[in-house]
C-alpha cells in the first residue's frame, strides 16, 4: 500500500500514473473532494478543440516527461478527464459536497448529499453547515454515496482525498467507520492533496489546517491498511 501526498489536486495525476505502470490494467478511482473537478483536459490551455485533442493524444502515463508536460498545462479540475482518456484509470467516482452538471467524460460519476446548502451559505452560515460536514466519513453517508454511484471497490483501486473535503476536525472521527476502513483496506494507492488555499477558504474551524488534517488522517489510514 502506498500513501502519497501532493500540494495541488491535479498533481496527484503523477502519482496515479506511476502506480498505473505497476498494473496490467487501469484501476478505478474514488475521489473525495469539495469540488467536482469534471472539466475537459487542457480546456483552458489549448487555443482550439483540435489542439486540445492533440494534447490529450500526446499524453503517455508511461513517461515521466509526458506527465510533467501535461501537469504544466492542466488546471486543477481537468486531471480526472485526462486520467480517463489516457488510460490511467478505468472509471472515476467523485464524492463531492455538491453536484456540478456537465461532466467532460461519461466515465465520471459525481455523487453528493443534496441536502447540503450551497457554497454561499457555507461561507456565510457555517454553523448550519457544520453538522453535515462532520458526517462525510460516517458509514451511512458513505454507503449511500457508493450505492448511488454503483461503486464496489476492487482490490487495488485508487483512494484519492482532497483535504478541502474535510471542513471540520470531527469529520476524521466518525462514530461508525466500517465503510471507510473497508475502502482503505482495499485501496492500492492513497493520494492526499493538501490544497492549502481551499482548506483555508472553506474550513469551518479556525485552527483547521492541511497539517492538522494530515496528522489525524494519515495514522488512521496507515493503521487500517494491511
Amino acid at each position: 500500500m502506498l500513501i502519497r501526498i501532493v500540494d495541488e489536486h491535479h498533481e496527484a495525476l503523477a502519482e496515479w500514473s506511476r502506480y498505473r505502470r505497476t498494473l496490467p490494467s487501469p484501476p478505478s478511482l474514488l475521489t473525495f473532494d469539495h469540488h467536482t473537478d469534471t472539466l475537459p483536459a487542457f480546456g483552458r490551455a489549448a487555443k482550439s478543440e483540435p489542439e486540445r485533442r492533440e494534447l490529450v493524444a500526446a499524453f503517455d502515463f508511461r513517461r515521466d516527461d509526458s506527465v510533467t508536460e501535461a501537469l504544466s498545462r492542466l488546471r486543477h479540475d481537468e486531471h480526472i478527464d485526462l486520467a480517463l482518456r489516457g488510460g490511467v484509470v478505468s472509471r472515476a467516482v467523485i464524492v463531492a459536497h455538491a453536484d456540478h452538471p456537465g461532466c467532460a467524460n461519461d466515465r465520471i460519476r459525481v455523487v453528493c448529499d443534496r441536502s447540503w446548502p450551497d457554497l454561499q451559505l457555507l461561507l456565510n452560515d457555517p454553523v448550519r453547515f457544520a453538522p453535515l460536514a462532520r458526517r462525510v466519513f460516517e458509514d451511512d453517508f458513505l454507503a449511500t454515496r457508493l450505492a448511488e454511484a454503483e461503486f464496489a471497490p476492487e482490490e487495488g483501486f485508487i483512494f484519492d482525498l482532497d483535504l478541502d473535503y474535510l471542513l471540520t476536525a470531527e469529520a476524521l472521527g466518525p462514530d461508525r467507520k466500517t465503510v471507510l476502513r473497508h475502502l482503505l483496506a482495499r485501496a492500492g494507492l492513497v493520494t492526499i492533496s493538501r490544497e492549502a488555499d481551499w482548506v483555508r477558504l472553506l474550513k469551518l474551524e479556525p485552527l483547521l489546517t492541511p497539517d492538522s488534517l494530515l496528522a489525524a488522517f494519515r495514522p488512521f489510514a496507515e493503521a487500517t491498511i494491511p
